[in-house]
């Protein structure tokens, strides 16, 4: 073999070895590049996606799912033993003047944790819209128990992932993951709301072992207590506080189960407010509660 074969063999083996650490190379950019290009289409994606659904006055909304999939964290605020219920509040409207005149059909899905069971209060629903004399809103709930009858330890987390997909006018899918942790011996609460709602729900839950009297005080100038809840009924004690000379409830007491949730309905005067609240954030409630 000549002296010019073997100088053209030498050079072959170099740009094959130099190919193929280009190919490596390129493999790498890909393996770190290939994640994030995805992630930013599909955010470019989604972006488009609700820039012609809102072009088409089409809003699907929630105050507990997203398009883009959320946690929502309730802490020590479960016994671990007896069903615990969240309520989920779903919307077909951005603000007071941007809504969807027709009614939106939607389908719900759920799975959970291995450490407990689920159930829907239904599976497919409606948000009727504005062009059918609707209030372009409305509500399911999940509610999970101790899987087998197991009571859950303290310090324990259950989880419940939930979809609620759009069928009609368009498809559109939210999700959120709602987590709940077992808490310690006490009693603890949460207010639902919802912008544009006019009313919210207080979930006061008793996690010990012996009932206790509760008591929620409010102010009057901004909410009001529903005069027909069982709340109020079953009350023992309250007070009321003087505007413009008529005397309205500030503070009601009732008696709240061992091991139970009880539910309380106040109406927003301010409508387009949202109170939601849970215990033990830094936000400052609507409604405060001692007992």
């Amino acid at each position: 073999m000549g002296r010019e074969d073997r100088r053209k063999r030498k050079n072959r083996k170099r740009s094959k070895l130099i190919s193929n650490i280009v190919l490596i190379m390129i493999f790498v950019v890909i393996i770190y590049v290939a994640p994030k290009f995805i992630s930013s289409a599909k955010y470019v994606y989604n972006k488009v996606n609700e820039h012609y659904l809102s072009s088409k006055d089409f809003y699907f909304k929630s105050d507990k799912l997203s398009k883009e999939g959320v946690e929502y964290k309730v802490t020590n605020n479960w016994s671990g033993a007896e069903p615990y219920t969240i309520t989920i509040n779903m919307s077909s409207k951005k603000n007071d003047k941007a809504f969807t005149e027709s009614d939106i059909d939607y389908g719900i899905t759920c799975t959970c944790s291995s450490n407990v069971t689920y159930t829907l209060s239904k599976t497919t629903s409606t948000i009727v819209g504005s062009k059918n004399h609707g209030v372009n809103q409305d509500s399911f709930t999940v509610s999970i128990s101790p899987a087998n009858g197991n009571a859950l330890n303290e310090g324990a987390e259950a989880w419940v992932l939930v979809k609620a997909k759009s069928t009609s006018p368009y498809s559109l899918e939210l999700t959120g993951k709602l987590i709940i942790g077992v808490g310690t011996s006490d009693i603890f609460y949460e207010i639902i709301d919802f912008a544009n709602q006019p009313y919210f729900t207080v979930n006061i839950t008793n996690s010990q072992n012996v009932g206790a009297n509760v008591t929620l005080m409010y102010n009057p100038t901004y909410v009001l207590l529903d005069m027909t809840d069982r709340y109020y009924i079953n009350s023992v004690t309250s007070a009321t506080q003087q505007i413009n000379n008529y005397a309205y409830l500030n503070s009601i007491t009732a008696y709240v189960g061992s091991l139970s949730t009880t539910s309380v309905k106040f109406y927003k005067i301010d409508a387009t407010q949202n109170y939601s609240y849970l215990s033990g954030s830094n936000q400052t409630p609507m409604v405060r509660l001692t007992y």
